[in-house]
């Protein structure tokens, strides 16, 4: 499985999937079986997390990368079928460890090679310490957290109109109804 161009990476020579006892796994197959074998000989290579690293990194969406399937690896970095990038209401989740949205951290890296950018955005897990590389990942993160920040400032709210306790509501409640004038008639419903 040849990944950069002919090229093999430190990393890829290291890995499960480039000895040649494993040429007959198929990386890139829809077939569950299939799809199923070769995540589970990811789980036990060595250098997993460079391999979905690599895959996050560069966009690589189609395929089983560092154990993670096709569809694992586009809801991590937050894209469709096409590459674009999408809010689905479901969150990434650490490429590593699995590690649940509120577990990831973003931040901005500086980008050593220069170029056009000089810095990228990154997650960083909590839990294992994995970190990626990912523009749309940071950005459903971040969407992630000021989502829960919202919650919880409306929770805070709620909260606090509850303490006030209900003899404060029913009175506001109470004086915002306008008071019928004393010598004023009152109404019949019959007519």
């Amino acid at each position: 499985m040849s990944i950069s161009n002919g090229e093999a990476t430190n990393w890829e020579a290291e890995s499960l999937c480039s000895k040649p006892e494993n040429k007959e796994l198929d990386f890139f197959s829809t077939d569950p079986g299939e799809v199923s074998a070769a995540k589970n000989l990811c789980f036990s290579c060595p250098v997993r997390g460079d391999c979905i690293e690599f895959a996050l990194e560069n966009g690589k969406i189609w395929g089983v990368w560092g154990g993670r399937d096709a569809n694992e690896i586009r809801r991590i970095l937050s894209v469709n079928a096409n590459g674009e990038e999408v809010r689905r209401g479901r969150f990434p989740q650490c490429g590593y460890c699995g590690a649940r949205t509120s577990r990831l951290t973003t931040k901005t890296v500086d980008k050593p090679d220069g170029g056009r950018w000089t810095t990228v955005k990154a997650v960083e897990c909590t839990e294992c310490g994995f970190e990626w590389k990912s523009r749309t990942s940071a950005n459903a993160v971040n969407a992630y957290h000021t989502a829960r920040a919202v919650k919880a400032e409306r929770r805070d709210k709620k909260r606090a109109l509850n303490k006030k306790g209900p003899s404060t509501r029913s009175a506001s409640k109470a004086s915002a109804k306008p008071a019928r004038p004393v010598d004023a008639p009152e109404e019949s419903s019959q007519k």
